[in-house]
């Protein structure tokens, strides 16, 4: 892929470019990326119809919450957005809104395409377990800002059946990091370990909040990374 998606082009056939950036300069979107930070509104139950309408709400949350305001934020656009959080089933639309300490360093903890290695440690993530119910309040969220973004296009999945996904070939979000510059000719990939590599030459080995700083200085992690 060229880092855009083109005319003809869509998720299904082109998932490297697709679906693109759809949102302003400010947003500072990357496609296929997870940014991380504390979350400061959990997209569980923020669903939106948009990208930009969850940038949107990332920016009128910063006006609103000066001690910790929100300048990052993920979007799912898919029905089920893939994560390696098998306990959670996350829907179309949720919105995670997210405070980072140093936005000017943006940390991310997910980007571009899974290795193969990732793909095969983590094949039975979501395999099992059910979709929630039609009543659930995560499910109602979802499907209204399914119908508000997509009409009356169906779903893609029935409430309370079986989840049946394997792992994507990209990361299944849409995220930011506002203000943030990305260079779309760049490319990424994450592996089992967690460690993300870019095409032009960068490294980064992803930063476990769980573990201490001696253990993530040993792995690998920058100490500018420790920071959310």
């Amino acid at each position: 892929g060229e880092g855009r998606c083109g005319p003809g082009e869509s998720t299904a056939s082109c998932p490297s470019d697709c679906p693109g950036v759809t949102t302003p300069p400010q947003c500072g979107e990357e496609p296929h990326s997870d940014p991380q930070g504390n979350a400061v509104v959990d997209g569980r139950g923020h669903h939106v119809a948009s990208a930009a309408a969850c940038c949107d709400a990332c920016a009128a949350h910063a006006k609103k919450s000066p001690k910790r305001p929100c300048n990052s934020w993920v979007f799912c656009y898919k029905p089920h957005c893939w994560s390696a959080d098998n306990g959670n089933t996350h829907l179309f639309g949720e919105c995670w809104l997210k405070w980072q300490s140093d936005a000017a360093h943006p940390l991310y903890g997910q980007r571009g395409a899974y290795t193969d290695g990732y793909r095969r440690a983590n094949r039975d993530k979501h395999l099992n377990g059910k979709y929630p119910e039609a009543s659930n309040p995560e499910w109602v969220g979802a499907t209204k800002a399914w119908g508000e973004a997509h009409g009356t296009a169906p779903f893609g999945v029935a409430p309370g059946s079986r989840r049946n996904q394997s792992v994507p070939t990209h990361v299944s979000w849409m995220g930011g990091v506002m203000g943030a510059t990305v260079d779309l000719h760049v490319s990424w990939t994450t592996d089992e370990h967690g460690t993300m590599r870019s095409s032009a030459g960068d490294t980064i080995v992803d930063y476990r909040p769980w573990e201490s700083r001696e253990q993530n200085l040993k792995r690998g992690v920058k100490p500018e990374q420790m920071k959310f």
